[in-house]
């Protein structure tokens, strides 16, 4: 009988490879990132198997050594993509990351507020749920405002994107919003459990402030020359120590594995994107980005064996209207506030629209500590999947009005990059 608890762990390590393969073939039929596919598949395979295995709402008990595996391939990935972000961050001019970061969270964030206010007034049990007010309207403020990172990076990297300055201004507006987002999570849950709001603004001061020094630490002559020196294995298994420990801290202190993982890439030295700690960065995102595909059969096993509650189509559809609405309307009067034009500003709308994983996780804690219904909880799932899905088509439908050009080509490259 205690042979038969480890059938779940090997049926889904041994499935995640396929689903992964059949994933990103029918996104490139349908015209959609690889990204999307891959994210979709794998979350329809972990629906499957939690049917298959009867999981009950916290799917992933069983499988703890997976889940953990999965989350430390986020925490992996984002050091690379935040440190790729950088490499090229010095032609970003702070003014245009600004003004496009706050176009892309403020006006979501209204349009959450709305969400919440609708909710409140109408006083449906089935969404309201048993949070307090405050808790519930900055859960909502920041669920419609999230960009996920991870995935933004992956779409980036199938349109060749990654390299170039609309994707470096989509990647570092994304970071900085999701910063904010996070902290928003992280005192909505603090009132919705009883604890403090004093911990977590302190660990990420903290953690900014520790990034920073140890960024100017690595930055003097001396470093930079040991760091030359050594050996490349040296500086990967450091950057790689370095992101585990720091993700299970975070982590352990209540907040976000990813918050982590951003703090240790920006404490890494800047050296033009070629330098040692590039690459890796680099390397260390690889490996992550090799494993992430298990996180997204864990968190569709949390769907499917997930709650049952009421399906509200009249939240799903609103909460849909008001994300699209949000993002779409807000990064573009933000990316145009901070001197873009307007092509560049479409495609930056449809890029910062992608939510995916991350915000699947955000709604997931937010579950969890009592913040979102059953009912509330599906609607924005269905959201956040609605609106990753929507990206390929978007940019597809902005780069139609240049023939014989793609976005990407307009958009002068910097590096070619890997299909």
């Amino acid at each position: 009988m205690e042979a038969l608890t480890y059938v779940p762990a090997v049926v889904l390590v041994a499935s995640v490879a396929p689903a992964v393969w059949l994933g990103r073939r029918a996104a490139r039929l349908l015209g959609q990132p690889a990204i999307v596919g891959e994210i979709m598949a794998c979350l329809l395979l972990g629906a499957v198997l939690a049917g298959r295995f009867g999981w009950g709402g916290e799917a992933t008990d069983g499988l703890p050594v997976l889940e953990k595996a999965g989350h430390l391939a986020l925490a992996l990935f984002v050091v690379g993509a935040v440190q790729e972000i950088r490499a090229g961050a010095g032609k970003l001019g702070g003014r245009v990351v600004a003004w496009t970061a706050a176009g892309s969270a403020l006006l979501p964030m209204a349009c959450g507020t709305l969400l919440a206010v609708w909710i409140l007034l109408g006083g449906d049990p089935a969404l309201r749920g048993t949070a307090p007010t405050t808790a519930f309207v900055l859960m909502l403020a920041g669920a419609l405002s999230v960009t996920a990172v991870p995935v933004l990076a992956g779409v980036l990297q199938d349109r060749g994107m990654l390299h170039t300055r609309t994707g470096r201004l989509a990647m570092a507006a994304a970071v900085t919003m999701d910063a904010v987002n996070w902290a928003l999570l992280a005192v909505a849950v603090g009132l919705a459990t009883g604890g403090g709001q004093a911990t977590p603004a302190l660990v990420f001061t903290a953690g900014l402030l520790l990034a920073r020094g140890l960024r100017r630490l690595g930055e003097l002559p001396a470093a930079r020359a040991l760091a030359h020196r050594a050996r490349p294995a040296l500086p990967t298994a450091l950057v790689a120590l370095t992101t585990v420990a720091a993700a299970l801290l975070t982590a352990g202190l209540g907040l976000t594995d990813v918050l982590g993982a951003v703090l240790v890439a920006l404490a890494l030295p800047a050296d033009g994107g070629t330098g040692p700690w590039t690459r890796a960065a680099r390397t260390v995102g690889q490996w992550g980005r090799t494993v992430l595909p298990l996180l997204f059969v864990l968190t569709g096993a949390g769907l499917g064996g997930g709650p049952a509650g009421i399906f509200s189509w009249q939240a799903t559809i609103l909460a849909v209207a008001l994300a699209l609405a949000g993002k779409l309307v807000g990064s573009y009067l933000g990316a145009r506030a901070g001197g873009q034009d307007t092509r560049t500003s479409m495609r930056l709308a449809a890029l910062l629209n992608t939510r995916g994983l991350t915000e699947i996780t955000f709604l997931q804690i937010g579950y969890q500590a009592g913040i979102l219904t059953p009912a509330l909880y599906l609607a924005l799932v269905v959201m956040a999947l609605v609106t990753t899905a929507l990206a390929g088509p978007l940019l597809w439908a902005v780069g139609r009005g240049a023939p014989g050009r793609t976005p990407e080509a307009a958009d002068h490259s910097l590096h070619p990059v890997e299909r």
